[in-house]
């Protein structure tokens, strides 16, 4: 308890009792938090810097502090895990001789981009993770960067601070990327998700990733169905009786929908991974009283 790496949980505040405690909380949780926005800042640079084929070093982001208007090192760090400074403004500043050519690059897909984007030029997808590009291969080796091109995502607890798409979630499974917002941060989206085409023209804003389970420390990952069932007493509590013997975890059930013969509902769950999600998809598919279960990728 005593030790000077422990961080007290922001809930301990309520329940501290003098402002001197609560005083103490709040600064260690803020210090906490932007310790891991510095954290995911470095493994952006570092990925950003190794496309470039441009070297990365602490004496490189001194010399641009200045015209990016942060105090140190860290400061500067945290804004670029945070998302209120972009890597490309960095790679700039450090490298004034940098061009970037991959805007003038002719995209490699049809007129409607990526995944029915409108517009793909500029976005690099890694998937998997190791089919690196030569510029990025030659960087690694060269600088023995042991961060490669991907970012690692673990979970809500990993020491890279990420939120999940708000409207449906990601799972170990699916096919990931990440969108940088201004003092949000990263946020995880599957890459089916309509939600992408809003970034579309944003390329500075994504950034690839990749799963990094700890197989040793499971964790759960948020997940939504749209579920239509025949309306009779008993049918939802079936629908949940399914999804618990499956040893999944309801967190919210909404109804969108209602009908004399029928319902519609959107329920968000925790799962483990996505051949848990499809399993319990499978056997809600199988109820009786369910006409269609269908995933939200929102």
């Amino acid at each position: 308890i005593r030790s000077k790496a422990q961080t007290p949980p922001p809930a301990w505040e309520a329940i501290a009792i003098t402002g001197k405690a609560r005083a103490a909380i709040r600064r260690a949780t803020r210090e906490s938090v932007r310790t891991q926005y510095g954290a995911l800042g470095e493994h952006i640079l570092k990925r950003a810097f190794a496309r470039a084929d441009k070297s990365y070093s602490e004496e490189l982001l001194e010399t641009a502090l200045t015209e990016l208007n942060q105090a140190s090192t860290a400061d500067l760090l945290a804004a670029v895990g945070r998302g209120d400074v972009s890597a490309h403004l960095v790679l700039k500043s450090a490298h004034p001789d940098y061009q970037d050519d991959r805007a003038a690059q002719a995209s490699p897909m049809p007129e409607e981009g990526w995944f029915g984007l409108e517009k793909g030029a500029g976005l690099k997808f890694r998937i998997p993770a190791n089919e690196l590009d030569d510029a990025v291969k030659d960087h690694v080796a060269k600088n023995n960067d042991p961060y490669g091109p991907a970012l690692p995502i673990r979970g809500l607890s990993g020491d890279i601070p990420v939120s999940f798409a708000p409207n449906g979630g990601a799972v170990p499974g699916d096919r990931i990327v990440g969108i940088l917002t201004a003092s949000e941060g990263l946020t995880i989206y599957p890459i089916q998700s309509p939600a992408l085409k809003e970034f579309d023209d944003q390329s500075e804003r994504w950034v690839d990733v990749r799963w990094d389970i700890d197989v040793d420390n499971p964790e759960r990952f948020p997940a939504r169905l749209s579920i239509s069932a025949v309306n009779e007493p008993g049918s939802l509590a079936s629908i949940a009786q399914t999804i618990g013997e499956n040893s999944g975890n309801i967190d919210n059930v909404k109804m969108v929908r209602k009908a004399p013969d029928f319902h519609q509902m959107i329920i968000d769950l925790e799962v483990w991974d996505l051949k848990h999600l499809n399993r319990i998809i499978n056997q809600l598919r199988s109820r009786a009283t369910v006409s269609g279960v269908t995933r939200v990728n929102g």
